[in-house]
């Protein structure tokens, strides 16, 4: 078996650029990255976008909840002079922009969801990404595998990932992604390090 090693961008070039930014996107795109992973919550107006806190106040000059917030408001906030002073300015992406951004640049875009507000969010998620024509190579990631289970009920073109970040929940992800078509297990690398048999099992 011929296996190949994916260098993901974690939410983006996060090491050179402020975290889920078009920047970091662009920066990570630059480096030769085979893959950008991003976090999602959905603003007030139900738009998904690209911040892995459910608050503003880390990563931006605002505060308080990022659901609370519509579009316009969230991308008049700077997202990038926390990082440093030469990404002043920065925005908050939609989703639908930063697909936008590496469509035809990237072999596959890891988008975590982290927080929505109603089912329907998680809808119109699969929709941006079809919308995008970039089903395909979207996967869906979350530890909420309720969320991702949903999404690939309303597109199962896309792909869709079960993270596993405690041992006791493998067995569990393992039986759920595997009538799946297009599902990966996303496992704390502690958890296959210590079992690596896990590996060959979910092979």
């Amino acid at each position: 078996m011929t296996l190949h090693t994916e260098i993901i961008a974690h939410r983006g070039y996060s090491a050179v650029a402020p975290e889920n930014t078009l920047a970091a996107v662009e920066r990570a795109l630059e480096a030769g990255a085979d893959a950008v992973e991003w976090d999602m919550h959905v603003a007030s107006c139900g738009t998904p976008v690209l911040i892995h806190d459910a608050s503003l106040g880390r990563t931006t000059n605002g505060f308080g909840p990022v659901r609370r917030r519509s579009l316009s408001q969230l991308q008049a906030l700077d997202a990038g002079s926390w990082f440093d002073s030469a990404f002043a300015g920065e925005r908050i992406p939609s989703f639908a922009e930063a697909l936008d951004r590496v469509k035809g640049r990237v072999g596959r875009v890891y988008a975590e969801v982290k927080g929505y507000r109603e089912l329907e969010d998680l809808d119109r998620m699969a929709r941006i990404a079809r919308d995008a024509d970039m089903a395909y190579d979207t996967v869906f990631i979350s530890m909420d595998w309720g969320i991702v289970e949903r999404i690939a009920g309303q597109d199962p073109t896309v792909g869709i990932g079960y993270i596993v970040e405690e041992r006791s929940r493998w067995e569990e992800a393992l039986e759920r992604a595997t009538p799946q078509p297009r599902a990966i297990l996303d496992a704390d690398y502690r958890i296959l390090i210590a079992e690596p048999d896990l590996v060959a099992q979910a092979r």
